[in-house]
């Protein structure tokens, strides 16, 4: 493909990239093969598995296969049908976010026209467009990085957790792809060099984005914005423009919706997936019951893995009780005299995260999140520590924090001033703050801010590689002129 023509760089280092990314893809599988051996609390089995039912409906009904791919009238009683066999269609509790888990099973059921139910084929099509996004946003970044090309391949291509989390079948390959056509398109219309095929591109990625990861487009569109008014006032004041850019828009949204109260509510799902718990489920022809019972009260439940039914053995108290999705008052129950288990069938299972880290609790509003946005920075930008676990992924990505750590300090003593008036530098910039504190805001798990912030990764070691002056780097350590 022509589009894999890139300046700087040959066509075979993107052809290695793409092995690399294949090669981290099949580790992942590994992983989750034969060490996290829950196959239904493994995020690239769980929407892999849904995927089956859906794509099942194809030879039962082609109709309701396509209806349900494309979101038609898909939200009536009928497709209970196939919804109430899937495991994750339907969230445990209700948090009014659109459920991102619909986009990965739908493309998952897609996949499987091709790859017959063989997991690793399903690896190859989202490596394949992870790097595709990749690639353009070394494309955009190219053009002011022509002699840091080298540099520019390693922060877009070869950051470890972006290989390892971006190579999967997970959302963030979708994400990828969707925030790179998004920038390098946004890039071409605001340079002058704009089609059709580039709008197509902008509108088609920012639908992407708002049906897998919302908060990614929040974070850039302020930003190409800012771009798109430096380019026709120049470059005076850029950092001003950004920052008035952010604060209109960021003000326009949280008074026309109810921001806020989302990201609490998002906080919330977080602190109650971070604390696990069991989940038990009884469907009626008029509703839906979901009663979640503490990781603590555990002991108290015999769960028949085969058949999902589930016994109480002792009092359980503090249940939170849903209907049809809804959260209702925090109910007691002792036993089986309030509490009829049988009707009820084993919907989810499992323990406290064990890399919990404590956070402030958000309240809905601008005070609360302004309290706790420093905290929240420090968390994503500098944890994990690697002597804080010895999980291979919490230690790679302490590694991983100790050398970003390392290049900040390398880019503020030998910066070059004159990258400060660069808009695709401030893009970096803000874009990385944001999705900074969006994370260590609503993540209060180790782990899950490891996966989480690599969507910024490629850009903040872009931010930095660019702000360092090389000049000045290699006059005091000459040894660096053989790289």
């Amino acid at each position: 493909m022509k589009f894999f023509e890139c300046e700087g760089i040959s066509r075979r280092a993107i052809q290695g990239v793409f092995i690399l990314k294949i090669l981290f893809g099949i580790l992942l599988y590994l992983v989750y093969t034969f060490y996290y051996t829950d196959r239904s609390t493994a995020d690239i089995y769980k929407y892999f598995d849904d995927s089956k039912v859906m794509f099942d409906s194809l030879f039962i009904n082609p109709k309701d296969y396509f209806q349900m791919l494309l979101g038609i009238h898909n939200d009536t009683p009928y497709f209970d049908t196939y919804y109430n066999q899937m495991n994750h269609w339907y969230r445990e509790y209700d948090s009014n976010l659109y459920n991102d888990s619909h986009t990965i099973i739908r493309f998952n059921a897609v996949i499987r026209l091709f790859s017959m139910g063989v997991y690793n084929v399903h690896t190859v099509f989202m490596c394949f467009l992870s790097l595709l996004g990749l690639t353009a946003i070394y494309k955009t970044f190219i053009t002011v990085m022509k002699e840091k090309s080298l540099l520019l391949y390693g922060a877009v291509f070869l950051i470890p957790s972006v290989l390892f989390w971006g190579s999967g079948v997970l959302k963030e390959g979708l994400l990828f792809f969707g925030l790179g056509f998004l920038v390098y398109y946004s890039h071409k219309v605001i340079s002058g060099d704009w089609n059709l095929k580039s709008i197509f591109w902008i509108l088609f990625s920012i639908a992407l984005l708002a049906l897998t990861k919302f908060y990614v487009a929040i974070a850039v569109i302020p930003a190409l914005v800012a771009n798109y008014w430096i380019e026709k006032t120049g470059n005076r004041n850029v950092l001003l423009k950004y920052i008035a850019s952010y604060l209109l828009l960021f003000s326009i949204g949280l008074f026309a919706t109810n921001s806020l109260q989302v990201l609490v509510q998002k906080q919330k799902d977080f602190i109650n997936l971070a604390n696990g718990g069991t989940y038990l489920q009884r469907i009626t022809a008029e509703k839906t019951d979901t009663i979640y019972i503490a990781s603590g009260l555990h002991e108290q439940l015999e769960i028949n893995r085969k058949t999902k039914e589930v016994e109480i053995t002792g009092k359980i108290d503090y249940c939170r009780v849903w209907t049809n999705g809804k959260l209702g008052e925090e109910t007691e129950f002792v036993g089986a005299k309030n509490f009829k288990e049988t009707e009820y069938l084993l919907l989810l299972d499992y323990g406290k995260t064990g890399s919990t880290i404590e956070i402030q609790k958000l309240e809905p509003n601008i005070l609360s999140f302004l309290k706790a946005t420093p905290k929240a920075l420090y968390n994503t930008y500098f944890r994990p520590f690697f002597f804080e676990s010895f999980s291979p992924f919490i230690l790679m990505a302490g590694f991983e924090n100790l050398f970003i750590i390392l290049l900040t300090i390398v880019a503020i003593i030998f910066a070059d001033k004159k990258i400060l008036t660069e808009k695709l530098f401030w893009l970096c910039v803000f874009f990385t703050i944001v999705i900074f504190a969006l994370t260590g805001l609503i993540t209060p798990v180790i782990g899950a801010i490891v996966r989480y912030k690599i969507a910024a990764l490629p850009l903040l070691l872009i931010a930095l590689f660019m702000l360092v002056d090389k000049n000045k780097l290699t006059d005091k350590l000459p040894f660096l002129k053989r790289f």
